[in-house]
């Protein structure tokens, strides 16, 4: 049995770009334990878990 295909680093690239060339609000998701990449378009996109705002304090 083939094991799935891994993300690599062009698929990263292509998918950032991607989402970018929409010209809209997009938010890239990669899930690299399932070797999965979602492309998420649209005014609603909320913003990713875990992610944090940081200052020029935090530095």
């Amino acid at each position: 049995m083939t094991a799935p295909a891994r993300i690599t680093q062009a698929d990263m690239e292509k998918a950032t770009k991607a989402a970018a060339a929409t010209g809209l609000p997009a938010r890239v998701v990669f899930d690299l334990d399932a070797r999965r990449i979602e492309i998420i378009i649209g005014e609603s996109v909320p913003p990713a878990e875990g992610s944090e705002k940081w200052s020029d304090d935090d530095v």
